[in-house]
């Protein structure tokens, strides 16, 4: 085997396994593709394989390498795809029929033998190794007449190199398999840990659930066990606190439900609409509280966008009502929007008291609240919905200077 021919399949080798590598690296890295995309991932990777193998592979006519282009015919077979690979088979033809018409006959014949083994495995379930040498040994065998063609006289030479041929094909083949089974093996491992911290979310978000359901009902007990009825006015004032404590039990579990069974229903929002009807709700409340609301409108502009406005509109109550709670006393919130090319801003600011940055760091974990009386699912729940837009909820805050929240979300 003379150097050029080395270097053919040297090329050829990394002209096929390139884009195959970089379709298992993304599926490999990305769990939540579907079948669909996945399937269309692996038919774009393999016919740029073999386009990359037939444009730049060949050179000065070095037909043999077009043994490497039967490769993505093999592994569309292996993963049955065989739509796949009866295309990958007319690309091969057509090109031999345009560029090597003395082996088009035989290239063709060899690929419907390919099929035909292929329906025989199929049957028989045979493995992939045996498919393969099955494979290599046909391609050996169809390779000769090409030798034959081109020389009558078939050296020891020539025979060697017929051989090495078929035996690196057969390797490059098997090593690409065996790449896609531990890719698989790897995302089916990936998919069971998924389930596991779903599952580990799941009992610590019911421990931490019951924990604060807990809280109130002790507190509820315990009043009730103080209750006199001889007594009307501390009667009364133990049921205003009872009445408190159960409104703040349906409360969790009316968050937690939310939570579990968040769904988007978009459609064309108006923002101005949307701020205004926000606006609108809280004027009138933070009027009472002595709490200055500034509302800096887009009345000139007409901005739309896809989305929730029922879910986004809790959103924004959500976070305006933590505006208001972090106010002690004469106080201002401003809201206000900013438009850029691919994704809109709507910020709502206050002169509260702040946080840390350790409440920051805590503050969209589930349960987490500085309230006396909070839920700590409020923030949490707007994060996901948020996150269901594909859009970003980005809190920052200075203690004693006030916070800034920032909704992200795409145009």
């Amino acid at each position: 085997m003379n150097i050029e021919i080395f270097e053919d399949i040297i090329l050829n080798t990394v002209l096929i396994v390139f884009p195959i590598l970089v379709y298992l690296v993304l599926v490999c890295y990305k769990n939540d593709i579907n079948k669909n995309y996945n399937n269309l991932l692996l038919s774009i990777a393999l016919i740029s394989s073999l386009y990359l193998c037939l444009r730049f592979g060949i050179i000065d006519g070095n037909s043999k390498v077009l043994l490497f282009c039967n490769i993505p015919i093999v592994i569309a077979l292996m993963k049955k795809k065989s739509l796949l690979g009866v295309l990958l088979a007319l690309i091969n033809i057509l090109y031999c029929f345009f560029i090597y018409k003395n082996i088009c006959l035989i290239v063709t014949i060899k690929y419907l033998t390919y099929f035909i083994l292929y329906l025989c495995a199929r049957k028989r379930n045979l493995s992939t190794e045996s498919f393969i040498l099955s494979i290599a040994v046909l391609q050996g065998f169809f390779l000769s007449f090409e030798y034959f063609f081109k020389d009558l006289n078939l050296t020891l030479n020539s025979f060697i190199e017929l051989i090495i041929l078929v035996f690196i094909y057969y390797f490059i083949s098997f090593v690409i398999l065996y790449i896609f089974k531990i890719i698989e093996k790897v995302r089916e491992l990936n998919k069971s840990i998924e389930l596991l911290e779903k599952d580990k979310m799941i009992k610590e978000s019911l421990f931490k659930l019951t924990h604060e359901i807990k809280n109130p009902l002790a507190v509820i007990k315990g009043y009730l066990d103080m209750f006199n009825i001889d007594n009307k006015e501390k009667s009364l004032k133990y049921l205003n606190i009872i009445r408190e404590e159960a409104n703040r039990s349906l409360n969790i579990i009316t968050d937690f439900l939310e939570f579990n069974k968040i769904k988007i229903v978009k459609t064309e929002i108006d923002l101005n609409l949307l701020l205004e009807d926000v606006y609108d709700s809280f004027k009138i409340i933070l009027n009472r509280k002595n709490i200055k609301l500034i509302y800096n409108d887009r009345e000139d502009e007409e901005i739309y966008f896809d989305g929730d406005y029922e879910r986004l509109k809790q959103v924004l109550i959500n976070v305006l009502k933590n505006s208001v709670e972090a106010i002690k006393d004469k106080g201002k919130v401003e809201i206000s929007s900013n438009i850029y090319k691919r994704h809109i801003d709507i910020i709502i600011e206050d002169d509260g008291i702040g946080m840390s940055e350790d409440t920051l760091k805590q503050l969209k974990t589930m349960f987490f609240t500085t309230k006396l009386n909070g839920s700590g699912l409020g923030v949490c729940l707007s994060n996901e919905i948020i996150k269901a837009h594909n859009g970003e909820l980005i809190y920052t805050s200075k203690e004693g200077v006030g916070t800034k929240v920032t909704i992200r979300l795409p145009k």
